[in-house]
């Protein structure tokens, strides 16, 4: 498949590799840092929306839960309109995952340089059984289409050789891009040897690639949740951590610390696609796809408006930070998680695109032009 975004993904896998490299070490692989201004606290209730655009409005199909319980959209009555996310599962598994990246959060994402022993602690909980290495390294990216043999049946990418995984790295986004990047970041980050500048690119790496996991899984599972109930469970949870509106884990709490509209309108993405599986045969597979295709691009809208503000307020804290370890690993996380737009930035305009793509390929911090970056976001991402 040739992409505008298949550039950027390769360019991104070889550049981390060598960002937390020694010079006396052989090429150790993508590691990850946090910044100054990553740290665990929760986005409290009054949260600041620094960038909602009282502009942007719903559009006329879209599922509006807040308004009156729906009485304002063209939505049947359903099981969300009571602004609440009603799981089809008592356990969800999901939530754990966000717990573990809320835990490793606590070690890597504190602003200051992680130990060796932070990395293996963190390493513990990616590793948990059935937890988030097992996601990552499997996870597929929806919004391509699958990979198929030479028959035209669909493989899916964990059943790929390593050779095929890496000749699809837009659709196999988690073992050809994410799991590389986490994996060789682990492997800097505990390693005795390294500085303190290739620790905190490693969590840097880390974080970012784990925020684009969420928001890959978050799409991934409204989709298969075609064919499974229960994955619309998994979706709710890979945004949320399984919060209600007013709180939030993982990719919540990133995107409610900074703009509660647009996390209002991922949720209310998210009890669209629970209100079409509730109207659409919500014991057995859907077929309602129309409604469907509705929902999940109502939730992807808004989720993508999400990371473009995460990705918008990094890079304002990275101008204003003078030259240093904290600006290098902040750029990292800003690069890592800024390639997960590429794909939909290029796609509403492409022209804009290319000028972020080119900038989030720096791999110099001192030569990012973060004018041109939060220019480029803030006329591709203006609403949710």
């Amino acid at each position: 498949m040739s992409t505008a975004s298949r550039p950027l993904l390769l360019a991104l896998a070889a550049s981390l590799a060598l960002a937390g490299c020694r010079s006396d070490d052989p090429p150790a692989s993508p590691d990850g840092a946090p910044r100054p201004d990553a740290t665990i606290a929760d986005a409290g209730p009054d949260a600041a929306d620094v960038d909602a655009d009282p502009g942007c409005q719903a559009l006329a199909s879209d599922y509006t839960p807040r308004d009156n319980g729906s009485a304002g959209d063209p939505w049947p009555a359903c099981i969300s309109d009571d602004n609440a996310y009603h799981p089809f599962n008592a356990s969800i598994s999901s939530i754990a995952r966000v717990a573990a990246f809320e835990d490793m959060a606590t070690l890597l994402f504190t602003g200051s340089p992680p130990s060796p022993q932070d990395f293996l602690d963190a390493r513990a909980l990616y590793l948990q059984a059935s937890g988030l290495e097992s996601r990552v390294s499997r996870r597929e990216d929806e919004h391509y289409p699958p990979v198929t043999d030479g028959g035209g049946n669909v493989v899916a990418c964990q059943n790929l050789t390593p050779t095929e995984v890496a000749a699809n790295p837009e659709r196999c986004v988690g073992p050809a891009v994410l799991a590389p990047i986490i994996n060789d970041a682990f492997t800097v980050g505990q390693d005795g040897a390294s500085t303190d500048l290739q620790r905190r690119i490693a969590a840097a790496q880390i974080e970012g690639a784990l925020l684009w996991f969420f928001y890959v899984s978050n799409h991934k599972e409204a989709t298969t949740c075609t064919t499974a109930a229960g994955d619309c469970d998994s979706s709710f949870a890979y945004y949320t951590g399984g919060d209600a509106r007013d709180a939030g884990k993982g990719l919540a709490r990133y995107v409610r610390a900074l703009d509660v509209d647009t996390h209002d309108r991922i949720w209310d993405g998210i009890l669209a696609v629970r209100c079409w599986r509730d109207l659409d045969n919500p014991t057995g597979v859907a077929t309602d796809l129309t409604t469907r295709d509705l929902a999940i691009a109502q939730q992807d809208r808004a989720s993508l408006r999400g990371v473009a503000q995460i990705v918008r307020d990094r890079t304002q804290t990275l101008a204003g930070l003078a030259a240093g370890d904290a600006r290098t690993a902040l750029w990292e996380m800003i690069r890592t998680l800024g390639a997960a737009l590429d794909r939909e930035a290029t796609a509403r305009d492409a022209a804009t695109a290319a000028l972020l793509r080119t900038e989030l390929a720096r791999t110099d911090v001192a030569l990012v032009d973060t004018t041109q970056i939060i220019t480029a976001l803030d006329t591709i991402f203006p609403c949710s």
